[in-house]
C-alpha cells in the first residue's frame, strides 16, 4: 500500500515542478504554435483525402474489371 502512496507523492511533486517551470507563451510564440498546428492539421487532412481518393479510384477500377468479366462471361454463355 505504501508503494502506491509513494508513487502518488512523487507524481504530485513532479507535477508541481513542471507547473513552476512553465510560463505563459508570448504573442509570437502563440502565433507560431498556431501556425504549426494548422499546417499539421492540413497535412493530415490532405493525406486522408489522398487515401480516400485512391480507395475510390481503386474501387471503381475493380468494379469496371468485374463488370467486363461478367459481360464477357454472359456473352460466352449465351453462345
Amino acid at each position: 500500500m505504501m508503494r502506491y502512496v509513494d508513487k502518488f507523492k512523487e507524481f504530485v511533486s513532479e507535477s508541481k515542478r513542471v507547473l513552476r517551470v512553465t510560463k505563459k507563451p508570448t504573442k509570437d510564440e502563440y502565433l507560431t504554435i498556431s501556425k504549426v498546428s494548422a499546417i499539421g492539421i492540413l497535412v493530415i487532412g490532405f493525406i486522408g483525402f489522398l487515401l480516400h481518393f485512391i480507395d475510390e479510384v481503386a474501387g471503381l477500377a475493380v468494379l469496371a474489371v468485374v463488370t467486363v468479366i461478367l459481360i464477357a462471361g454472359f456473352m460466352y454463355w449465351k453462345q
